[in-house]
């Protein structure tokens, strides 16, 4: 029997954005209230499909296709690549300089037609409730132009990257550091005028920039719609879920229609269950290694890395090594000199994917750190299992996690002097810090207590309640 409400979700393509879209549309799909619908762009349909095998529950979420170029696309398109850069003023500057450029090659008829196939999506399915990525520019466009349609925003990150625009006294010019400085925090007096000129040269930089002209067609230009100025998702009239507390952040002032949900995270199978292999191998307390699912390391990086671990293994025999690494370490001769013996005696185990999720290799309690590179999901996975962070930033918001976890001392900054590259000897140093540290373990247990409930089921309870009050 046809459901009769209905929930859409529109975000993007790219997993780092989408993952927190997908965990509230599976806690949808299991209950069987509403029916669920997600509209993203074309990679994104075998990852619905994957939901659907996965949630298995007699229901389908049905995948929606925006037309067009994805973030990664105009990334590629662009000749961008990964938005690595360096911290400082020159190095923020380049970042937010690589994410105008990609926007830049958003056609404006392509925009055109990805914000119209929104609003016709949403016209059609005429759904109780749209749940929208802030970052889908499209999605959020059409949402304010079907004014009649009740819109959730579901944020994928931490509390500053929703609210930072609205701090009290101009607070965003003077008290928190600039996505992608790698400043600290509390912002000392001296990089207040840096960070000030950098709110003043991002602005710009996101709110002037003009999109490549589409070609003409029979001399004619086509039909089309900018991109810029890219603005603020944040709105005060909208329902905004965070899965951030704001106890995982720094202090801001938090408005009444931002909820903290903790982290939002899919639920997963017992990694007995998922990678029976694995979980036996885990046998010792354990650093996992996990630099995202975009990152393939360059052999001077990876080399450096090893490096480090290799000290760490020296000083640290009791403890095992799982590393997820996108590089051709197996015909690296160098690689092989600094690790191989480690390989071979089973104690590092490098793989370049794994299959079960991470939260299940963190869940089994056998993680002495996780090394991460400052993704917003990354961090959560830590913080809700109370799992030592250290943390290796390499472009924008992944240098904000990194003074974040410093600040909240959970954590080090494994590249302070070197991101977005590695140092042996400045990563070695910090992780055997971070695994010596009892302060840090227990302030990230704390953390954990914390994070006891699940961040997909307090949005799915907040959404459903703001449909029913509406």
């Amino acid at each position: 029997m046809a459901l009769s409400r209905k929930i859409l979700f529109l975000t993007n393509s790219e997993l780092g954005q989408c993952n927190v879209a997908f965990a509230v549309a599976e806690e949808f799909l299991r209950r069987g209230e509403f029916a669920v619908h997600l509209g993203s762009y074309s990679p994104l349909a075998a990852l619905v499909e994957d939901l659907n095998n996965r949630v298995n529950c007699g229901r389908s979420a049905e995948f929606h296709e925006i037309p067009g170029p994805s973030m990664t696309d105009l990334a590629v398109r662009s000749n961008v690549g990964l938005l690595f850069h360096r911290p400082g003023v020159k190095g923020a500057t380049q970042g937010f300089a690589k994410v105008a450029t990609a926007m830049k090659n958003w056609r404006p008829s392509e925009y055109q037609k990805a914000y119209e196939s929104c609003i016709a999506m949403i016209e059609k399915l005429r759904p109780d409730v749209v749940v929208v990525d802030p970052i889908l520019h499209v999605g959020l466009a059409a949402c304010r132009t079907v004014k009649t349609v009740r819109v959730v925003i579901l944020w994928p990150v931490p509390l500053k990257d929703v609210v930072i625009a609205i701090q009290p006294k101009a607070g965003i010019f003077w008290k928190y550091p600039v996505t992608g400085s790698g400043y600290p925090f509390p912002l000392p007096w001296k990089l207040i005028l840096k960070n000030i000129y950098l709110v003043i040269r991002v602005v710009m930089t996101l709110a002037t920039g003009k999109s490549e002209p589409d070609e003409l067609q029979d001399g004619k230009k086509p039909e089309g719609r900018s991109p810029f100025p890219l603005v603020n998702a944040y709105s005060k009239g909208v329902l905004c879920l965070s899965p951030a507390f704001k106890e995982l952040d720094f202090p801001l002032h938090v408005p009444d229609n931002v909820i903290s949900c903790g982290p939002i995270l899919r639920q997963c199978q017992h990694l007995s269950t998922s990678d029976p292999e694995l979980e036996a191998w885990l046998t010792k307390p354990t650093i996992l290694i996990n630099l995202g699912s975009h990152v393939r390391l360059s052999e001077s990086i990876a080399i450096q890395m090893a490096k480090g671990l290799r000290t760490v293994i020296t000083k640290r025999p009791d403890l095992k090594i799982l590393w997820k690494l996108k590089y051709d370490w197996e015909t690296s001769d160098e690689f092989q000199k600094v690790l191989g013996s480690s390989i071979a005696a089973g104690s590092v185990k490098v793989v370049s994917w794994i299959q079960a999720d991470i939260r299940s290799v963190l869940e089994t309690g056998r993680i002495a750190t996780y090394v991460h590179h400052g993704g917003a999901n990354s961090y959560f996975e830590a913080c809700k299992v109370g799992a030592p962070q250290l943390v290796l930033p390499q472009w924008l918001d992944t240098y904000d996690c990194a003074t974040r976890v410093e600040w909240l001392g959970i954590g080090l900054n494994g590249s302070k002097t070197a991101a977005p590259g590695v140092e042996a000897g400045e990563f070695s140093k910090a992780l055997l810090h971070v695994l010596s540290d009892e302060g840090i373990r227990a302030r990230s247990a704390a953390v954990k207590n914390l994070c006891k409930g699940e961040g997909r089921i307090e949005a799915h309870d907040r959404i459903v309640e703001f449909c029913l009050n509406e």
